[in-house]
């Protein structure tokens, strides 16, 4: 008698069971295909699949996988059958279906084998994608056209950025010709001018051939070698001054280590140079750029700090964008493209260091780069 009654409790337990799934299988909002291990053959289809590809039940029933409407690379069907017996999974991110009316679908299908009532059964999953990507295509396309929009404004930024130092140079030139030199009031301010113009032009073009050519040819042209860190800082410095001097701004280096550290000297001098002449465009007059450097656990840790206009909440996560420039940057008069900042970046990634920064809106900024000392 109890073994009746323990009988009676399991098969009413299965017949639940059954009854839950079933009602899964039913409601489900994917679709679910349950098919014959030894051959491949649809067993069973839930509501969701039949309406999401137009085919009805009788068209699934007693049809191997590869014979359904929906699926045209038979091979591809057929070795995914194959791999199911063996390895009882598959998982396909991005399947290509048609539906009866021939409309193409993009959906997810993953599919595993499990024992049901005494015999192995395959289920499929098949999720309905298409949308998701249509959503995906669209940002992806936005994004795009915001990246064209950027590279136009920054195009004419360019042409701009370019005209301004040319002209400069020319109005100098200009007026040293048309006056002979007793009658210039300062010889050597007119050069210095000029000479100012062309170095600003020749950081601008070595901007644009870095951020322009192919990572894989600047990798190749360049030489890891021992520098050493305070002549690099002082040579930075150096050509820095003139600008530093026409706004009045105060550039000292302090506790600097005497250390050396593997990279390549012209590279690691540009980043500098674009930290440092940043500091200074967007400081204000009389201001001050001081760059402390310290060592710890093998690295190398160097800060740029200034006074200056310093950069908005909204402004500081894009900073290291090619081509970003803040909306302050833009009208504080500063000659840039928004190059130098992402150029800084893609050096410290290659000397395998990284790059932040900090900083309070008109309070100034702190650049930090860290670089391992040893390896790169």
């Amino acid at each position: 008698m109890r073994k009746k009654t323990r009988n009676k409790k399991i098969e009413d337990a299965l017949k639940e069971s059954e009854t839950r799934y079933r009602r899964l299988f039913e409601t489900a909002h994917d679709g679910i295909l349950i098919l014959d291990s030894e051959d491949g053959q649809v067993t069973d289809v839930n509501p969701f699949l039949i309406n999401l590809l137009g085919f009805s039940k009788e068209e699934f029933l007693n049809k191997k996988l590869w014979e359904l409407g929906a699926v045209k690379n038979l091979k591809a069907a057929k070795d995914t059958f194959k791999i199911l017996q063996k390895d009882g999974y598959v998982r396909y991110e991005d399947l290509p279906l048609e539906t009866k009316e021939g409309k193409f679908i993009d959906v997810e299908f993953v599919s595993n084998s499990y024992m049901a009532g005494g015999k192995l059964v395959i289920q499929c999953n098949v999720r309905d994608i298409t949308e998701r990507k249509r959503i995906d295509l669209i940002k992806e396309s936005k994004r795009l056209l915001e990246e064209e929009r950027s590279r136009v404004a920054s195009i004419a930024d360019t042409a701009h950025e370019l005209r301004t130092p040319l002209a400069i140079i020319k109005g100098n030139v200009d007026l040293a010709m048309r006056s002979s030199t007793k009658n210039l009031k300062s010889p050597r301010s007119v050069l210095r001018s000029i000479n100012h113009e062309i170095n600003h032009l020749s950081s601008l073009l070595s901007d644009l051939t870095l951020i322009t050519s192919k990572a894989w040819e600047l990798k190749n042209r360049i030489t890891y070698k021992q520098v050493d860190v305070r002549s690099l800082i002082a040579t930075a410095l150096k050509r820095c001054k003139v600008i530093a001097y026409d706004k009045n701004i105060s550039i000292t280096a302090k506790n600097i280590p005497k250390i050396t550290i593997l990279g390549d000297k012209m590279y690691l001098e540009k980043m500098l140079l674009n930290l440092i002449r940043n500091s200074i465009i967007y400081g204000n007059k009389n201001g001050r750029t001081i760059i402390e450097a310290k060592q710890s656990k093998g690295v190398l840790v160097i800060h740029i700090t200034d006074n200056g206009i310093g950069i908005s909440k909204d402004d500081l996560p894009h900073v290291f964008e090619r081509f970003y420039r803040a909306e302050k940057y833009h009208n504080s008069g500063g000659n840039s493209i928004g190059l130098g900042l992402s150029i800084v970046k893609w050096v410290a990634e290659l000397h395998g260091g990284e790059v932040s920064v900090k900083s309070i809106k008109d309070k100034g900024s702190v650049f930090s780069i860290s670089l391992p000392i040893k390896s790169v």
